[in-house]
């Protein structure tokens, strides 16, 4: 069965016939469905160790993110689930007859060039795997750099980088051993991050603009029509609510899967995308669909390989995928830049990680600035000059002024203790 696709039948426990399919690889995440046991035929997209570390006897529960019956993806505990055919990619082995996946001895898989697994997986470990496929929705695409010089990367043996804690603001360490981040933590960076994003993407929710290639972009980081994710976005809305909102926006699901250009003045779906704006369904909606497809991908391409660990870093990358795409070419220029491998780990190949996003963050100001002259659009140049002055202020836990604030071209952010 080498080679064959690595699917997952749900399982579940004697007392009931549902599991509960999350948002992210914990309980603490917000439950996104409900799966019958003996829903069979999942396939495994990403793996992951829990967000905090929870254990039975001594074993650390595993994740696995598949795509769900309805297309879209959500996250199942490996007690819960048995799987079947190659997981070789996933650190699992090659399973030939459907197995409880929390049974299995998962690995750590090796990364580019190498050929053996690094480090056993099941107590500590926490390395996100393998990310989704690059998403098409960023709303400024980088100005292409000359090309760099060749260089033969030389891959770092990895170890899985704990995640940001809120403290008074220090610079960043290498850690000396693994560490399950502190999913309390995580959040709290997430929601800051997210905060900061919003602000420059638009700001709010029932943000609506039908002026750009998008056809229509929407909510808090504007899900476009034309890129798929507006669809995502109204068609769960649909899914999980109800009333007369709901009811219209159905009526325009044949337009929205079409992307029917004609939406652009459709002052009737504008209306009706507000209004459900306002519902804390469509609020929970729009940020599960940013972390499912931007925040844990983030951390998982660029974030962790390189052993990124304070909470600006978080921030500054997140925002820098959202706005340029996450395979956009700032980072390896970066590295280039500062002549370090590729998806070498900061603190381990020569340069600290205040140098890395110091750079990084002129880099993306000095991009920016470009784009602004080259599209009459000076408002640009803002969003640069905000993550320079963040990393000059040595704000690496991202803790802002005295009051937790940071501001965005006048708008007060609370990052501290972000909603």
């Amino acid at each position: 069965m080498s080679g064959s696709p690595f699917l997952v039948t749900v399982r579940g426990i004697p007392s009931s016939n549902i599991i509960n399919v999350r948002t992210g690889p914990n309980t603490s995440y917000t439950k996104l469905i409900e799966l019958a046991v003996g829903t069979a035929n999942l396939p495994v997209l990403e793996v992951r160790a829990d967000d905090q570390n929870t254990q039975l006897q001594g074993r650390t529960y595993q994740w696995l993110r598949c795509t769900l019956p309805g297309g879209q993806t959500g996250w199942m505990r490996d007690d819960l689930v048995t799987v079947q055919g190659d997981g070789s990619r996933f650190g699992y082995p090659v399973v030939t007859q459907a197995t409880l996946a929390g049974s299995l001895t998962r690995t750590t898989p090796p990364p580019p060039g190498l050929s053996t697994p690094i480090a056993p997986v099941g107590v500590v470990s926490n390395t996100p795997t393998t990310p989704a496929a690059p998403s098409t929705t960023a709303t400024a695409a980088p100005v292409a750099p000359p090309a760099p010089a060749a260089t033969t990367p030389t891959p770092a043996t990895p170890v899985t980088p704990p995640a940001p804690t809120p403290a008074t603001p220090s610079a960043p360490t290498a850690p000396t051993s693994p560490a399950a981040p502190n999913v309390g933590s995580l959040d709290r960076v997430r929601r800051a991050a997210f905060a900061i994003t919003s602000a420059f993407e638009g700001g709010g929710y029932a943000t609506y603009q039908t002026y750009d290639s998008g056809i229509i972009s929407y909510g808090r980081f504007q899900f476009t029509l034309a890129a798929g994710s507006f669809i995502t976005v109204i068609t769960r809305f649909i899914n999980q609510a109800s009333g007369p909102t709901v009811d219209g926006l159905r009526g325009y699901l044949p337009r929205i899967n079409a992307k029917d250009e004609s939406l652009r003045k459709d002052d009737g779906l504008k209306t009706l995308c507000k209004t459900a704006a306002a519902d804390p369904i469509m609020q929970a909606i729009q940020d599960q669909v940013t972390t499912e497809s931007y925040w844990g991908d983030v951390i998982g391409l660029s974030i962790a390989p390189r052993n990124i660990q304070s909470a600006l870093g978080y921030a500054l990358i997140f925002d820098m995928a959202i706005q340029h795409g996450k395979y956009n070419f700032l980072i390896p220029k970066t590295e280039t830049d500062l002549g370090v491998p590729s998806k070498s780990r900061v603190g381990e190949n020569g340069v600290t990680e205040q140098q890395f996003l110091t750079k990084l963050a002129q880099n993306r100001k000095d991009n920016l600035y470009a784009l602004a002259a080259k599209l009459n659009l000076p408002g640009m140049q803002k969003r640069g000059d905000f993550w320079v002055n963040l990393v000059a202020a040595n704000d690496w836990n991202l803790q802002g002024d005295a009051n937790g604030n940071v501001n965005i071209n006048g708008k007060i952010v609370q990052v501290r203790n972000p909603v």
